[in-house]
This record gives C-alpha cells, sequence and structure tokens, in this order.
C-alpha cells in the first residue's frame, strides 16, 4: 500500500490540530499570515509549504514543527510520575534552602511549562536574596504553611488553597515564611504569549 504524499499527511495533521483546539480557519490563517484560501490548500495537501510556513502554523497550535511530520507511531503522549520518581533538581533558589522537586520530566515531546514541588524549610528568610525575574508566567498554589509573597511592590499573604498567578518578568519572591516547611506548587510557562 502506497503512502499518500507528504503534503496530504501534514494537511490532515495541520487541520486535526486545529480542529482539536477549536480554532477556526479564518482564525488560525489570520494569526500565521495567510489568507484562509493559503490555509485550506495547505490542509488539503494541494501545495508544499516552505519550513518557515510550517513553523507559524506549529507555533500558532502549540507544537514544535516536528509534531506535524508525526504519524502516529511515534513515543507516548502522556508520562506518569510516581511520587517516589521525583526528581531534585537545581535552581536559582537552591543555594536559599529552596527545594525544587520536578513534576513533569523525561517527556518525549516538549512543553511550554515547567512544574515544580517548591519546599522552604528555613524559618527565615532574607527577602533581598529571594528576588527573581524570569521570562513568561508564574502560577503558585499553597499546599502546607504560610508566607508572604512579593510582586514588584506589592505583598501578598499566602495560606493552603490561595494562589497567586504573575508576570514572572517583573521582580518577585518569598519575603517571610509562618509554620514551615512551606510547600506550594509552582507552575512557570517558557514565555510571555
Amino acid at each position: 500500500m502506497r503512502k499518500p504524499p507528504l503534503e496530504i499527511t501534514l494537511g490532515k495533521k495541520i487541520r486535526t490540530l486545529r480542529n482539536n483546539r477549536h480554532v477556526t480557519l479564518d482564525q488560525l490563517a489570520s494569526q500565521v499570515k495567510l489568507t484562509r484560501g493559503q490555509l485550506s490548500r495547505i490542509e488539503n495537501g494541494k501545495v508544499s509549504s516552505p519550513i518557515s510556513t510550517l513553523t507559524r502554523i506549529a507555533s500558532a497550535l502549540g507544537v514544535e514543527v516536528g509534531a506535524l511530520f508525526e504519524t502516529g507511531n511515534e513515543k507516548e503522549r502522556v508520562v506518569l510520575v510516581k511520587k517516589a520518581q521525583r526528581r531534585s533538581i537545581v535552581g536559582r533558589g537552591s543555594k536559599l534552602g529552596h527545594y525544587y522537586e520536578s513534576l513533569a520530566f523525561g517527556l518525549p515531546f516538549s512543553k511550554g511549562f515547567e512544574p515544580y514541588l517548591m519546599t522552604i524549610e528555613a524559618k527565615k528568610i532574607k527577602p533581598e536574596e529571594n528576588d527573581f525575574i524570569h521570562p513568561g508566567h508564574e502560577f503558585l498554589f499553597m499546599l502546607e504553611g504560610e508566607m508572604v509573597y512579593r510582586h514588584g511592590d506589592k505583598h501578598f499573604e499566602l495560606s493552603p488553597g490561595d494562589s497567586l498567578f504573575f508576570d514572572g518578568s517583573i521582580s518577585h519572591g518569598p519575603v517571610s515564611v509562618f509554620q514551615p516547611p512551606v510547600r506550594f506548587l509552582s507552575v512557570i510557562s517558557k514565555s510571555q504569549d
């Protein structure tokens, strides 16, 4: 049995990804600077597209360009990390006594965010040393203990069940901790978009 031409395979993959994300042809075409007709011809396998166009389409659909070439025989798109398998990693706050555990590693695909379980065991911290800036956004969800967290010039008291979402490019970090250990989920996106 003959394989379909690459253009048809790519077009079907793009259409499937677009439909799975509930994005219209017009919306995607506008985002990647193509006309509706051009994108339709790509999805129907009628034209060969330069890699620059495929890269823009992949980016708009939130996948690596290589995902457009996958045929279904690739590695799993899911990974389970059991509690005992978590990996401690080194982060900027490690030297300050912050413990990072990666909650998603060894993935056979790229991801747009990094989830961590953060632990601060120190009874006192130095706010001037806990000053972090990074691209993207960050989401904190408190699990245990209490802390005051700074973002820019604002301070937020966080208790279990509280969450904080913020722009990571603005200076931020814990100011004080109460009832250590303090544990929280930290999810950091890789870009501002």
